[in-house]
């Protein structure tokens, strides 16, 4: 059966089809879809969320008409599907939601329409079915085995089924360190399209139809995971000089200059000229110059220049002061009188730049074997050799 999509122009519903539009928190539906659901399909004004008639309103804007968050929109998408599975026999047409007034980029709204497997009964517009994300490789581009090369697109036939069939990706950036450790790995940006399904925990989504776009790297992955926090950021962070700012589970904190950041398992967290942020395992942590970068296992940190920058084992962390990651991870020092250590197994590299310059004088590479290079001790660079301090 070929899948449908959302008509461009809809002027009339059969009784049982529903217009699903974007409205605001105050229920001004005085434009764009808003205004022909009115109209049309008896939207109710003053009526925010919800169904009205022949339409179901979700709101994209608040009352000071500036655009919600990410997370409050997911949370409207599910409330809507909620309501489409208690009601099969109705069939519910939803528009271009958030990308007209509220000015939305077409791939954040196309992954959170796709936060879980879409019921049978919503039809979506054709550009809410192109899921942005983001996959990890090992270092020869495979994954469980199968050949990927950037730029190029995949197809698999069947049924897709997650943790069972399709390709395979991340929405979210940092769970592909769940997948594939960052110190040994590559990583890209994908685009995913056609059949779609979603696993049950929510880390990672299977699709028909995959194209591999950019190698992003370590740092792309964290500076995404940033930009994907900061939209979905509600109360939980505070950019004034010295205050704390702190987030759970997957959420976003940003402190300001000396402020303190933490966010939970997932999250990002930054913070400012000698703040301090600390993110759980698959975290992200920044801190800008003499600030305190500290990630748990399979995280990234990063700290400026005389910073301090620490992840855990399989972590990633880099530092223009001192770098230092557990077994399995990576240490990246570059400056003056820098230090890195890691634990067994991980990756050292450090580049001692020229005084009160920014070219490089000297660098090395070294794995923590246990023997010329001992785990759990500082190293610095001297004259170009690799030496313990």
């Amino acid at each position: 059966m070929e899948r449908q999509y959302t008509p461009e122009n809809i002027t009339e519903l059969k009784e049982n089809e529903v217009f699903v539009f974007g409205s605001n928190l105050n229920g001004n539906h005085t434009g764009g879809a808003a205004y022909l659901a009115v109209e049309k399909f008896g939207a109710e004004m003053g009526n925010a969320e919800g169904i009205q008639g022949q339409s179901y309103a979700i709101p994209t804007l608040d009352k000071n008409m500036e655009r919600i968050n990410l997370t409050d929109l997911e949370q409207s998408i599910n409330r809507l599907y909620d309501y489409a599975e208690e009601n099969p026999e109705k069939t519910f047409y939803m528009t271009k939601i958030g990308c007209g007034i509220a000015g939305y980029e077409v791939s954040d709204i196309a992954t959170i329409v796709n936060c879980r497997d879409i019921p049978a009964n919503i039809i979506i517009p054709e550009e809410f079915t192109h899921v942005s994300g983001f996959k990890g490789f090992d270092e020869n581009m495979q994954c469980r085995g199968f050949q990927y090369e950037e730029g190029k697109t995949y197809h698999e036939d069947g049924e897709i089924q997650a943790c069972q069939s399709g390709f395979h990706y991340c929405k979210y950036p940092l769970d592909v360190f769940g997948y594939y450790p960052p110190a040994k790995s590559r990583f890209c940006a994908v685009e995913g399209f056609g059949k779609v399904s979603n696993d049950t925990d929510d880390t990672k989504i299977a699709v028909s139809d995959l194209k591999v776009k950019a190698e992003i790297g370590i740092a792309g992955i964290v500076k995404a995971a940033i930009e994907y926090t900061k939209k979905r950021c509600t109360n939980k962070c505070n950019t004034e000089e010295g205050k704390p700012a702190t987030a759970g589970y997957r959420g976003a904190a940003t402190a300001g200059y000396r402020g303190a950041a933490t966010a939970g398992s997932y999250g990002a967290a930054t913070a400012g000229y000698r703040g301090a942020a600390t993110a759980g395992d698959n975290g992200a942590a920044t801190a800008g110059s003499y600030g305190a970068a500290t990630a748990g296992d399979n995280g990234a940190a990063t700290a400026g220049s005389y910073g301090a920058a620490t992840a855990g084992s399989y972590g990633a962390a880099t530092s223009r002061g001192k770098s230092c990651t557990g077994k399995h991870g990576i240490s990246v020092a570059r400056g003056n009188d820098v230090k890195v250590r890691g634990g067994m197994g991980a990756i050292l590299v450090i580049a001692e730049e020229e005084k009160e310059r920014y070219e490089i004088a000297s660098w090395k590479v070294v794995i923590v074997d246990g023997d010329k290079v001992k785990p759990d001790t500082w190293y610095k660079l001297q004259n170009g050799e690799l030496i313990e301090c």
